[in-house]
C-alpha cells in the first residue's frame, strides 16, 4: 500500500473505516432478523453436517471462517458471523480506498469509498447471505490484480473468491477483456490460454464444490427468469433495485465513456453479462448480488462528476 498511501493517510482512513463497517454492521443486524433469533444457528450447523441447499452449502468460506474464528476464540457462533462480516466490510472498504489512489488524491477516494458505505445498506434485506462480505473483498482485490497484471495473485484470489461465492467466476472476463489488444490469431489464442490458466484453480474447485453438492436442493430455486421479467414489467419497485441501487452514477459513469481510464472501460463491458446472469439465476430484487460492480461505476462516475481528472487521466497521471 506504500505506493500510494502514506503512514498518516492509511492511519487515519483506516480508523475511519473500521467506524463506518461498524455502522454497516448495525444495520444489517437490525434489518435481518434471523441474526436475532436461533436461525443463525440452525443453518450453521446444518451446512457443517453438509445438510444444506446447494448454493449455500457450496459456499464454503461463508461458514468455515466463522467456525475458525469460534474455535481458536471460543465466542459463541453468532458473534463469529458478526466479526466476519465486520472484518471483510472493513477490508473492503480500505482495499477500495487503495484501489482508487491509483487514479484519485485522498479526498476523492474517500468520497469513493462514502458512496459504497451510503450504497450498502440498500442491500440488506431479511435474509442472511453471509458470503457477501468475503465477495466484496476478494472481487475487488481480483480487479486490482486484474489491473496490475498480477498473474500469481489473479489465480489466487479467483480461487479464494470462488470457494466463497461463484460470483467470482466472472472476473476471468474482465482478464480477457482488459488484456485483449487485437484480432490477430497468435496473441489471441495466447490470450485465451492465459485466461484460462489464471482461472482453471478456481473452476476446477467450484466444479468439484457443486458436484459434491449436486443432489441437494438449491435455496430459492435455481432458475429466476421468468419471475424476475414478471416482476419488472409489473413495475414492482423492487425488481427494479438493479437500477436504484446506483441511481445517477449509472448515469455518470457513462457519461463521457471515452475518457474513462482503460481498464474501467474494458471492465465496464463486463457488466451486461453480470446483470443477464443474475437475472437467470437469482432473485433479481436481492440487490446485494450488484454490489460488486461498485468497484466498477463509482470510479467511473467520480471521473465524470470531477471532469479535470479526465484530463489528468488521459495526459497520462493519476490526481494526487
Amino acid at each position: 500500500m506504500k505506493s500510494y498511501l502514506s503512514n498518516r493517510e492509511a492511519l487515519i482512513f483506516c480508523l475511519l473505516y473500521i467506524w463506518l463497517s461498524w455502522i454497516n454492521l448495525v444495520a444489517k443486524l437490525e434489518a435481518t432478523p434471523p441474526w436475532r433469533d436461533s436461525t443463525l444457528i440452525s443453518n450453521h450447523n446444518l451446512l457443517l453436517e453438509f445438510n444444506f441447499a446447494n448454493n449455500e452449502q457450496s459456499r464454503l468460506l461463508q461458514f468455515y471462517i466463522p467456525e475458525l474464528f469460534h474455535r481458536l476464540s471460543s465466542l459463541p457462533i453468532e458473534y463469529c458471523y458478526m466479526v466476519q462480516r465486520w472484518l471483510f466490510v472493513w477490508l473492503a472498504f480500505v482495499g477500495f480506498h487503495w484501489y482508487l489512489r491509483k487514479w484519485f488524491n485522498a479526498q476523492l477516494s474517500f468520497s469513493g469509498v462514502l458512496l459504497l458505505a451510503a450504497i450498502m445498506p440498500l442491500t440488506y434485506r431479511d435474509d442472511l447471505q453471509e458470503s457477501s462480505p468475503l465477495l466484496l473483498f476478494t472481487f475487488l482485490l481480483g480487479l486490482w490484480a486484474i489491473r496490475e497484471d498480477r498473474k500469481i495473485l489473479i489465480a489466487t484470489v479467483f480461487l479464494i473468491g470462488g470457494i466463497n461465492n461463484e460470483t467470482t467466476l466472472i472476473l476471468p472476463l474482465v482478464y480477457l477483456l482488459y488484456n485483449y489488444r487485437t484480432w490477430d490469431m497468435k496473441p489471441l489464442v495466447l490470450l485465451c490460454r492465459d485466461t484460462l490458466l489464471v482461472s482453471l484453480p478456481m473452476i476446477m474447485a467450484v466444479g468439484t464444490i457443486r458436484y459434491i453438492n449436486w443432489d441437494q436442493p438449491h435455496l430459492g430455486g435455481a432458475w429466476h427468469l421468468p419471475d424476475n421479467l414478471e416482476g419488472m414489467f409489473s413495475w414492482d419497485l423492487q425488481f427494479w433495485g438493479i437500477i436504484y441501487i446506483f441511481g445517477v452514477l449509472w448515469v455518470y459513469a457513462f457519461l463521457r465513456y471515452g475518457k474513462k481510464p482503460l481498464f474501467l472501460k474494458r471492465a465496464s463491458l463486463m457488466m451486461p453479462y453480470f446483470i443477464a446472469a443474475h437475472l437467470l439465476t437469482g432473485i433479481i430484487f436481492e440487490i446485494r448480488q450488484m454490489l460488486p460492480l461498485s468497484f466498477i461505476v463509482i470510479p467511473m462516475a467520480l471521473f465524470y462528476i470531477y471532469p479535470p481528472l479526465e484530463d489528468a487521466e488521459v495526459s497520462g497521471g493519476p490526481v494526487r
